[in-house]
């Protein structure tokens, strides 16, 4: 017996869906052979994959690759959160010697540019709340507190007198210590926002870029108290490293500025 084409193509996504029972799924079957009509709209239903248990398995498929895309984003920012915490302790506690502060140039780029792909799905704080303006705050006051402390010591020095009644060879120890203040400062800042991040998706990218440029910006800084010896040298090159560091953050902090506007209209 010939059945209906009507009974047929109501069958049809049910077939495409393969939740039909096995005698709908033979009907369909023997009449698509002959049916071309029929053939073409179980086509048509196949290329669309109509709502059912298609659908929820591949909408099921989506939701564990996202879920694998965070794993593996989260492992990637306790990665680097690990590195920037370790490479600021060891080479702080080790008087970095052996590299040169122009280094430092392209380890910022490339933690400042890693650190906001890491961040870029991460719920952006548009507006700044209370917690991110007094992160923000301690981050600009360490770079000034370092920056201050540098200036102050060696310029009195460069005129032939040693300040606050330090012997000369003191000066290194008496920078050495404040300029720890600053970095432990700078680390904490960074630590708090990246685990704020990583802990509740909310990352204020402001505060990370001001903390990283706070970072090597007192790393430099810290390479060039082993330089003490040769004043001049260590004067022009802090000069270069301070306008290099903070150039780059500022020209960072406009790109940024720039796209939350754009995200912002």
């Amino acid at each position: 017996m010939k059945i209906d084409c009507g009974i047929v193509q109501d069958l049809i996504p049910s077939y495409a869906d393969k939740v039909c029972s096995e005698s709908s799924k033979q009907c369909v079957e023997e009449h698509i052979k002959e049916c071309k009509a029929c053939r073409a709209y179980l086509e048509e239903c196949l290329s669309v994959e109509l709502s059912g248990a298609a659908l929820e398995e591949k909408q099921l498929d989506g939701l564990r690759k996202v879920k694998k895309k965070i794993k593996l984003q989260n492992m990637f920012s306790y990665a680097l959160l690990l590195i920037v915490i370790g490479f600021a302790t060891y080479f702080f506690t080790t008087n970095i010697g052996a590299i040169g502060v122009r280094w430092y140039y392209g380890l910022y780029a490339v933690a400042v540019a890693a650190t906001f792909v890491v961040t870029m799905h991460g719920k952006a704080n548009v507006k700044y709340e209370k917690i991110e303006k007094i992160m923000t705050g301690m981050s600009l006051v360490a770079i000034a507190y370092a920056l201050f402390w540098y200036c102050f010591i060696m310029g009195s020095v460069s005129k032939g007198n040693v300040p606050l009644g330090l012997e000369i060879g003191q000066v290194g120890e008496f920078l050495h210590l404040h300029t720890g203040i600053a970095l432990s400062v700078e680390l904490a800042v960074f630590a708090y926002t990246m685990v704020r991040y990583l802990k509740w998706d909310v990352v204020c990218r402001g505060t990370l870029l001001i903390s990283l440029t706070g970072l090597f910006f007192i790393l430099a800084q810290t390479t060039l108290l082993g330089s003490l010896s040769e004043l001049e040298t260590s004067m022009r090159n802090f000069t270069e490293a301070t306008v290099v560091i903070l150039g780059m953050g500022m020209v960072c902090g406009l790109v940024l500025w720039g796209i939350g506007k754009v995200q912002r209209r």
